[in-house]
């Protein structure tokens, strides 16, 4: 996010721009356009070029209600703060009811600086709220194109996602587990390396790699768990303890490092986010660190394809 919001504004009568110009000016981080007919902030939302409208109300020259409820059709999640001259309870009820975002009256002591902190607070919250959405995503996609099996944990051991291959392997469905506790769901593991190794990473917040076999499957697995403070992600393959054969050995393990440190720097972003919807500015600097070191990932994860030796 560059700082500045795209504001459209669309009043009725005489004077809109001046009061468009005051409410930017409150803000230097708002850039506030008007909006000269309502198929102008239709257009500008079809564009996306706009992160917030704001609408006058004056039922007799424009209905802000009629043209939020369209906007609500068309974009549900945009911001949409009505600044009203007569305000009413009527009128907040239906401005409410219609999926107002905020609704501030212009007869307060100070209209254009309550305008422009009610914009910037709803920027904010739908930008955040917009790239957790987008992050989420990015991390099911990672998830997905783990061709090792994977799974998560949180904290109390409970499953929070499982891959296709380690619904294979594991000889589960995922919706049976998700949310379910692992060592209520692999009990024969309880007391095991599995369970000591995992409890070790998640004790010394440090990686571990080891070989066991788990016999209720009868398979021998190679596995490799990264803790987190939200809980464990788990790599894992089945192997033939008999072969010597090491072919993309180095590749696997390089995917999951890769695979690894991505999904961490997804979380740290997505941290950062829940702190700027919560106020706090200057986490986006932390959202673009996490950014930059994704793009890195990816960059590196480009090169070993390219040259895998």
């Amino acid at each position: 996010m560059d700082g500045s919001a795209r504001v459209r504004y669309i009043g009725a009568g005489g004077g809109v721009r001046e009061r468009a110009d005051r409410t930017a000016s409150q803000r230097d981080t708002l850039s506030v356009r008007v909006a000269d007919t309502e198929a102008d902030v239709f257009d500008a939302l079809a564009e996306g070029r706009v992160d917030c409208v704001v609408s006058e109300h004056d039922p007799g020259t424009l209905d802000g209600i009629d043209l939020l409820s369209r906007v609500r059709d068309v974009d549900p999640a945009v911001p949409f703060v009505l600044f009203t001259a007569n305000g009413s309870e009527s009128v907040a009820g239906a401005a409410v009811d219609a999926g107002v975002t905020n609704y501030v009256p212009r007869a307060g002591d100070s209209p254009y600086a309550d305008l422009a902190d009610a914009c910037q607070s709803a920027v904010d919250q739908y930008l955040a709220e917009r790239d957790v959405a987008m992050l989420n995503d990015l991390a099911r996609n990672v998830y997905e194109r783990i061709t090792d099996a994977f799974f998560a944990v949180d904290r109390d051991w409970n499953f929070t996602y499982v891959n296709d291959e380690a619904e294979e392997l594991l000889d589960v469905r995922a919706e049976d587990v998700i949310e379910e506790n692992i060592w209520d769901e692999f009990e024969e593991a309880v007391g095991s390396t599995f369970y000591t190794e995992f409890h070790r990473a998640i004790a010394t917040q440090e990686a571990v790699t080891f070989t066991e076999r788990y016999d209720p499957l009868g398979e021998h697995f190679q596995v490799r768990a990264f803790p987190s403070e939200n809980g464990l992600s788990v790599h894992f393959h089945a192997i033939d303890p008999e072969s010597d054969s090491a072919d993309g050995a180095h590749l696997i393990e390089l995917t999951n490092v890769l695979a690894y440190d991505l999904l961490d720097s997804i979380e740290r972003a997505q941290a950062s986010l829940n702190d700027v919807r919560e106020g706090d500015r200057e986490a986006i600097d932390d959202v673009a660190a996490a950014l930059d070191r994704m793009d890195d990932l990816v960059t590196h994860s480009i090169t070993l394809a390219a040259n895998p030796d």
